[in-house]
């Protein structure tokens, strides 16, 4: 009779465990995963699939618009834009593709950054009663040059198109060739959502792991 219940309370252990694994749609380093996929690689099939995810708890609407090729588009514009104002009008006009170049191949680099989750952690949250928050752990790896090239000295106002342009040229070949990589460990939230009865995670703030990650990259190689 003993060992008769025993192997009740098992069977019932394992029959609440799979109710519980059940009642997730998906798994918190997975929900993780699709938030940095979109956010950071900005990959339109993954903002897709983090949609579809999502539509039940927001009454079947995108929770995600994003125009990937727009917002590249218009931040290549406004990083180049704002770099060439530093020089003359003439070296700035000559050099617009080279720096346009230079401001692709760095961001290309920081879009492939390797992602790993360390832990998942499942907590209360201590604002919202009976609501659980998915701590994930995670590290982020970035190619970078060991060393950049030495830029034109002097008033840049004053220095030629030729010298902008190599020092543009040289620099967007140390990204494509980057010889270094860097390695940060990072935090993120996501949220418990229970619409018909199954649990979803979410954050309303994804662009905290953008930002986190841009002063990291950015530190890494002293732009």
């Amino acid at each position: 009779m003993k060992n008769l219940k025993i192997v009740l309370l098992f069977v019932l252990a394992m029959i609440g465990q799979n109710l519980m694994a059940q009642a997730e749609v998906k798994k918190p380093a997975e929900v993780f995963e699709m938030y940095f996929g979109t956010f950071v690689k900005n990959d339109p099939a993954v903002l897709s699939k983090l949609n579809e995810y999502l539509k039940p708890t927001v009454e079947g609407q995108d929770a995600y618009q994003v125009d990937f090729k727009t917002v590249s588009a218009e931040t290549l514009k406004t990083s180049t834009d704002g770099f060439l104002s530093a020089f003359s009008k003439s070296s700035g006009d000559s050099s617009r593709k080279e720096a346009e170049d230079y401001f692709t191949a760095m961001m290309d680099n920081f879009k492939n950054g390797k992602v790993t989750v360390k832990e998942v952690k499942i907590v209360q949250n201590e604002y919202v009663e009976d609501q659980k928050i998915a701590e994930i752990t995670y590290s982020v790896s970035f190619k970078v040059p060991s060393k950049m090239p030495e830029g034109p000295s002097g008033d840049p106002k004053k220095i030629k198109a030729e010298e902008l342009k190599k020092y543009l040229a040289e620099s967007v070949q140390k990204f494509k060739n980057a010889d270094k990589e860097v390695t940060t460990e990072l935090q993120f939230s996501l949220y418990q959502l229970t619409e018909g009865g199954k649990i979803y995670y979410w954050n309303g703030g994804p662009d905290e792991i953008v930002t986190s990650l841009t002063d990291f990259y950015f530190e890494s190689f002293g732009s």
